[in-house]
């Protein structure tokens, strides 16, 4: 069998193989078109034969992919990038930041107060007066130690307790009998 160009025909060990079906069930319409088709795409100075050759080794009894695959790719590329955070949705599902009704003990956040009282006494230094409240006011609260002084809900006033979370407008504070109260923070 001659070869035409750079092609030539898969052994049939590597055809069996590959667990594709050789034979497709092709209907009449489609038996008629496809070697017109592949004949007159060939390039127009080769001969019939070498047209009627050309589709009788490459095409005929094999199945073709008839998408772009070129224009498949770049979406592909976008699935594969994906995004790597946790939506805010996801996070309540996942109760990601709920603290566990077990480690709701006061006892358990001592140590966090004991690591804050450091943290702050080195974020304040020897600063007084506006510097100190300034550099106060930008701290992490976590593990501070916070009264209820003023509140809108009188419940709240006088309620003590350490910081065991903080976020953009609510404190979470653990009081001395083990109770997680969410306090608004003020603001400023």
């Amino acid at each position: 069998m001659s070869e035409i160009g750079f092609y030539s025909q898969l052994p049939s060990a590597i055809k069996t193989r590959s667990g594709h079906p050789t034979t497709v069930p092709v209907d009449a319409t489609t038996n008629k078109f496809t070697p017109l088709f592949v004949e007159k795409s060939v390039n127009p100075t080769q001969s019939d034969i070498a047209a009627a050759t050309a589709f009788k080794t490459r095409v005929e009894g094999r199945q073709l992919l008839l998408t772009n695959s070129f224009k498949d790719k770049p979406s592909a590329l976008k699935k594969s990038v994906g995004r790597k955070t946790v939506t805010a949705k996801e996070r309540r599902t996942l109760r990601i930041y709920e603290i566990p009704s077990e480690a709701q003990k006061y006892a358990n956040f001592l140590p966090l107060h004991r690591l804050w009282s450091q943290y702050i006494a080195g974020v304040v230094g020897d600063k007084t007066g506006e510097q100190m409240l300034g550099r106060v006011m930008r701290a992490d609260m976590h593990g501070a130690q916070l009264s209820v002084t003023r509140a809108k809900c009188p419940n709240y006033v006088g309620v003590s307790g350490i910081v065991a979370q903080e976020t953009k407008n609510v404190f979470r504070i653990i009081t001395t009998d083990d109770r997680l109260l969410t306090a608004k923070r003020p603001r400023l």
